[in-house]
């Protein structure tokens, strides 16, 4: 049998009970104290824990905890309500009392690991101590909060591990052997990593910014000790090892303060020199008359003849270096163009090939 009911008592100050009576009073006794966690668990979730978080308290690391150990301690309050019922039922089993009295013990590991886990946010308060530079890095916030996450469910896991009965300086020892043997096998990743701390501690670009490295253009989304992800224009998402992204030119376009606009307009070789001029300086009026553009870097030049297109370089400094706005500029500068080129009745130039046929001579 599970339960022991024969020769059971049960007894509170000088009131005691036997047999059956008794197991029903402890049944009621481990209903109440369930019963009793879960009504704490709700207290805390709807009065204290919102009392406590809304508090200001003068050290930072407190609001941090508590927002991070929240979720956790009502967990735990709810499971310490459920081992008290379960210890207080008459088990029959002699080893039953030592397994419940275990498994709430791994579940406390587990409320204060995940509570750990929650609160990632004290490793801002680690770059407290540096430079602003390093403070403001979000690529090096990123890689802190992984590594810390990490180092919270190894030593959850060896707690785990230990309180299981498993020898866990033996796993420790083998895991550094196993460790080797990858390194060893796998140096391509070691490079990969070693890469990243490089990109780490260099700081060549922050998460967010747009870059560009080889034929790879996109905005950084992370960084990690093996690779860079980096999402291009099209949503598509590139995943670069970091030992490949060390050993490339890197192109950062947010370190930029303006963004050149420039391209070549080619018009049709039928236009007039009075037609040219007047297009020119119309063109250098619109651009220069666009705030988003600097004023002294307008440039309006015939630069040269084409094979199909009398060639007119147009070229300005924008006054941003955010992709998504200078698309905009670009955009709206366009269709100006357009309208400038129609004004002017200029017609745009095309690839074209023209043939001679030459008459011949009468035969005689």
């Amino acid at each position: 049998m599970i339960f022991s009911i024969q020769e059971l008592t049960f007894a509170l100050g000088s009131f005691v009970l036997e047999g059956y009576p008794a197991f029903a009073a402890r049944c009621a006794c481990a209903l109440a104290l369930m019963l009793a966690g879960g009504l704490l668990r709700r207290w805390l979730s709807g009065y204290a824990g919102p009392r406590l978080l809304a508090r200001r308290w003068k050290g930072e690391a407190v609001p941090i905890l508590l927002r991070g150990f929240s979720v956790p301690l009502e967990r735990l309050v709810l499971l310490t309500g459920i081992y008290l019922g379960l210890a207080v039922l008459p088990w029959n089993i002699p080893p039953m009392q030592g397994f419940l009295l275990k498994l709430y013990r791994i579940g406390v590991i587990l409320c204060l690991c995940h509570g750990l886990y929650r609160a990632s946010g004290l490793t801002d308060l680690a770059l407290r101590s540096f430079g602003t530079e390093i403070r403001s890095s979000a690529t090096l916030r990123s890689v802190l909060v992984k590594a810390y996450k990490l180092l919270v469910l190894i030593l959850g896991g060896l707690m785990i591990a230990q309180e299981s009965g498993l020898p866990v300086s033996g796993l420790i020892t083998s895991a550094g052997l196993v460790g080797l043997t990858l390194s060893l096998a796998a140096q391509d990743s070691a490079s990969n990593i070693f890469s990243g701390m490089v990109i780490l501690l260099e700081q060549p670009f922050h998460i967010g910014d747009w870059i560009i490295v080889e034929d790879v253009e996109g905005k950084v989304e992370d960084v990690n000790f093996r690779s860079t992800k980096v999402r291009a224009l099209d949503n598509s998402l590139y995943i670069l090892t970091n030992s490949r992204v060390c050993s490339a030119v890197i192109n950062n376009c947010a370190e930029r303060e303006k963004r050149l606009y420039r391209f070549t307009l080619g018009v049709t070789y039928d236009t007039t020199r009075p037609q040219l001029e007047k297009l020119m300086e119309d063109l250098t009026a619109m651009m220069k008359a666009c705030p988003d553009l600097y004023e002294d870097s307008v440039m309006v030049r015939l630069t040269g003849f084409g094979a199909s297109s009398i060639d007119i370089l147009v070229s300005a400094y924008a006054r941003t270096a955010e992709t998504d706005r200078f698309y905009q500029i670009q955009n709206g500068l366009n269709l100006s163009i357009m309208d400038v080129m129609k004004e002017n009745k200029v017609e745009f130039a095309f690839p074209s090939t023209s043939v001679y046929i030459e008459k011949a001579p009468p035969s005689r």
